[in-house]
């Protein structure tokens, strides 16, 4: 019998900020809740003014947020728990996933999955007295697709409320093959919840992951979410929503995330780069995204982007959501 489904919001930098997740939680229906992309707490400072606001529970209102470290150093992991409780907040995701280089090769994010002692110090120190949860986010490994056998080992002796994989290597980033059979694997030795992420972008390939793995505790989606808003609700069971329908959605949905991110960010140029960000998702709703997208990161002031954005939405929408064909899953 598989188990009902619990969605989260992955965390994805530059996107899924808290404009994101309050509009995205207003406008479309489906996700349980959201992990907050990863704050970096600094060893003996409090956390920067800038992520604090981020994390502020006037600005979290619409969707349940999870905030995410991403730090090695025990101390200040313990210090930044303590005053994410302080804000209200019971549970915090480390980050073990993170395959940027910049991060990884510092020993943070993916980089730790090769030293499965030091994880073990870290939740030690990290867990004792901890006044709230802990989830772990993670991947098969940093190199080698076999680091998470000794990493999940060590996850299993702690009291932490759920394990997220995303499986595949550092290595890959994320390209090539979901390894499926290893993420089975996973699941099979992990005695905490678990969590799926990765590649869900149609109801067809949501229904395959199911039913391969239908002990899993809940599901995270990224890119194919934010390519199409309505997928969380339609793997809930929702039908696709007509065309004139998912236009006064993307319509407000646009209109929300404009408004927030202009009272958020500093000045011109920084809205608009933000905006482009946006659209590179926003514009997968188009039949032919690539000329939306095109039109709108040529705009030059806000009287360009308002002009391209009325054109982009008398354009056609997609009639129904591409197919899984092309996504590689190795199992």
């Amino acid at each position: 019998m598989t188990a009902p489904i619990n969605l989260s919001m992955a965390p994805i930098h530059g996107i899924t900020d808290a404009v994101y997740r309050q509009a995205f939680a207003q406008c479309f229906s489906g996700f349980d809740r959201a992990v907050a992309p990863f704050i970096q707490p600094r060893q003996g400072k409090p956390l920067r003014s800038g992520d604090l606001r981020q994390l502020a529970p006037e600005n979290n209102r619409d969707l349940r947020t999870i905030p995410q470290l991403l730090t090695n150093h025990a101390e200040t992991f313990s210090a930044a728990l303590k005053e994410l409780h302080g804000l209200g907040y019971d549970e915090v995701n480390w980050n073990m996933g993170c395959p940027y280089p910049t991060v990884a090769d510092r020993g943070r994010g993916a980089g730790l999955m090769p030293h499965p002692d030091r994880i073990d110090s870290i939740l030690g120190q990290v867990l004792n007295g901890s006044p709230v949860k802990l989830s772990v986010k993670l991947r098969l490994g940093y190199n080698s697709p076999d680091e998470f056998i000794p990493v999940i080992e060590v996850l299993n002796r702690y009291p932490l409320s759920e394990v997220i994989l995303h499986p595949r290597t550092a290595a890959q980033m994320y390209e090539g093959a979901l390894d499926l059979e290893r993420a089975r694997h996973a699941m099979s030795i992990c005695r905490h919840p678990f969590i799926f992420n990765g590649e869900i972008r149609t109801t067809e390939g949501f229904q395959d992951l199911r039913n391969q793995f239908g002990d899993a505790a809940g599901w995270m989606i990224g890119r194919g979410a934010m390519a199409c808003p309505c997928l969380p609700a339609m793997l809930k069971g929702s039908e696709f929503p007509s065309a004139e329908n998912r236009l006064i959605q993307l319509r407000k949905f646009h209109e929300l995330l404009f408004e927030g991110n202009r009272q958020w960010q500093s000045g011109m140029s920084h809205l608009m780069d933000r905006m482009f960000e946006q659209w590179e998702y926003l514009s997968m709703s188009f039949a032919d995204p690539h000329r939306v997208q095109r039109r709108i990161i040529k705009s030059r002031n806000l009287g360009q982007y308002y002009d391209a954005v009325g054109w982009c939405f008398e354009q056609e929408l997609v009639e129904k959501l591409q197919s899984d064909k092309g996504t590689e899953a190795q199992s």
